[in-house]
């Protein structure tokens, strides 16, 4: 049974993508309590894809936020054993004018956390589908709601990532692009 963890799991929560669960924690400042909601504007794109060749398993996760940066996250399983890497929040771009690009460094994920190269990936994307209303309201683990409202466009994605001297192409479950407003605020009295 194979075991990944996905980072950057945590960061498509804060895009409104995937449902809140225990321990999960949000990408933005929370308003204090009863005082005046924070708002955000939220443009992005979030990529969740795997693969495997040669013995070689892969899976990546691009998130990208006009408010609070990008994270990437790489997890490979190999005979060898187990590398991973990411990075977040970062001034970086990894979605542009239908090109996926990043560059994330590896490690060994053992007692040494020897370096071990870069996974590079690279890909393109182009709308799926019409955008789609998102109106969710989360109550995340301290108490605070958040409230996102917009759309979210279906992407068709395909990409590649080279790491470890193996090409693997990357099947995408997850690709979209999200323009949102967000509103974090705490209960009580103002």
């Amino acid at each position: 049974m194979r075991t990944i963890t996905r980072v950057a799991l945590a960061c498509l929560i804060g895009a409104g993508a995937v449902a809140s669960t225990a321990g999960t924690a949000q990408a933005a400042p929370a308003a204090e309590g009863g005082s005046k909601p924070v708002k955000s504007v939220e443009k992005g794109y979030a990529l969740a894809c795997a693969g495997q060749s040669a013995g070689v398993f892969v899976a990546v996760d691009l998130y990208q936020n006009s408010a609070f940066g990008s994270h990437a996250s790489v997890s490979i399983e190999t005979p060898d054993g187990e590398y991973g890497g990411g990075y977040g929040p970062e001034d970086t771009t990894l979605f542009s004018d239908g090109t996926i690009a990043a560059d994330i460094p590896v490690r060994k994920l053992d007692d040494t956390a020897e370096p071990a190269g870069d996974a590079v990936i690279s890909g393109a994307y182009s709308a799926a589908g019409t955008p789609k209303p998102v109106h969710e309201v989360i109550e995340d683990p301290a108490g605070h709601y958040v409230i996102t409202k917009g759309t979210n466009t279906p992407l068709r994605a395909t990409a590649t990532v080279n790491v470890l001297g193996t090409t693997v192409p990357l099947s995408c479950s997850t690709a979209f692009a999200f323009d949102l407003t967000v509103w974090r605020l705490a209960p009580g009295r103002g």
